[in-house]
């Protein structure tokens, strides 16, 4: 099974898949944006430069919040929140994962992790941390997991809590078991050399299987109501770009050890977590999984866990129409 699927790839144009319009990456410092400050740190684990954006409050900042994307973003997929909340006096700080946005060494490595994988990436969430902690002492520091970044964040917290006053984990993906089959089958891949591949039906199990029930509203329907956000992220050439197997097996990776309840490290049992999805989300496969999800932080010693729906939302709720009623849920939360 696993030869004929190699075979498939193998075949298959999208194998060397590139990103599309490569020409419309802007280097950094060049984005047109007003407010955020943009530099780069090496990363714990390797000598990858991390790209780092900071949006700073005007007024006495009161908290800090590090936001934490998902697959296939970058950190100006939080650019309106992040404005939002830098105006209630929150200092917002976003990075680009290793393989995405402008953390990477050349445009064919977006959806690559490098050698390092998801560990690698983990603890690059924790450099710039490390640097949030540094630049702002003495504030409370919340970390903000969207999708796949809600599993790196979890990992995060998993490895050490100590650093962070609270953990927002939005539009989670669920525990589902094939995801085990995935693991073995993209690491059997990588292992023979297939790692840099991008086959079509990495797709067509993830983004195109979410996308059937809004297939009439078109591409990448699944994530958000807004036709305008949608447009937003196919126009974007940091974000429209297919997975390597090599992404994919990490991705795979990060669910099984976020679900993992064995090794979990809690020093600071009482630390406030928020679960946050959209009722119509894909990703949580069902209602009764997103409350599952949040309990198993409950399992492995957190005490003061807590999840909120929201109705008629999709995907990326801080980006969704009615993100007002999301952004200011989780200001109460911060505030608290």
């Amino acid at each position: 099974m696993t030869l004929a699927f190699i075979r498939e790839w193998e075949s298959s144009p999208e194998r060397n898949y590139t990103a599309s319009n490569p020409a419309r990456f802007l280097p950094l410092g060049r984005q047109k944006d007003m407010n955020m400050e943009r530099f780069r740190l090496k990363s714990g684990y390797d000598d990858l430069n991390i790209a780092v954006g900071v949006c700073r409050p005007k007024t006495t900042p009161r908290a800090v919040i590090q936001f934490v994307h998902g697959m296939c973003g970058c950190k100006e997929r939080f650019e309106p929140v992040m404005d939002y909340f830098s105006e209630n006096g929150i200092v917002c700080i976003a990075s680009d994962h290793r393989g995405h946005g402008e953390s990477i060494k050349d445009m064919n490595d977006l959806g690559y992790f490098y050698s390092g994988g998801y560990i690698a990436l983990v603890e690059d969430v924790r450099t710039v941390t490390d640097w949030g902690l540094k630049e702002f002492p003495g504030l409370p520091y919340y970390l903000l997991g969207h999708s796949m970044g809600s599993l790196a964040a979890r990992i995060y917290v998993k490895q050490d809590d100590s650093a962070l006053s609270g953990l927002i984990v939005c539009g989670s993906p669920s525990w589902n078991p094939m995801s085990v089959v995935g693991r073995i089958l993209t690491g059997a891949a990588c292992m023979i050399g297939f790692d840099r591949s991008r086959p079509a039906f990495l797709q067509n199990i993830t983004s195109d299987t979410y996308n059937k029930k809004f297939a009439s509203e078109g591409p990448q329907a699944w994530t958000c109501s807004d036709p305008e956000v949608r447009r937003s992220f196919r126009e974007n050439p940091r974000c429209n770009f297919r997975f390597t197997m090599n992404g994919a097996n990490n991705l795979m990776k990060m669910m099984g050890e976020t679900y993992n309840l064995k090794g979990w490290k809690v020093s600071h049992p009482m630390m406030p977590v928020l679960f946050i999805s959209g009722s119509d989300d894909p990703c949580m496969i069902s209602e009764q999984k997103f409350h599952r999800a949040a309990w198993s932080m409950h399992k492995v010693g957190y005490r003061n866990v807590r999840s909120s729906l929201y109705p008629n939302m999709r995907h990326e709720v801080l980006n969704e129409i009615d993100k007002m009623d999301v952004w200011n849920e989780i200001l109460e939360f911060i505030r608290r």
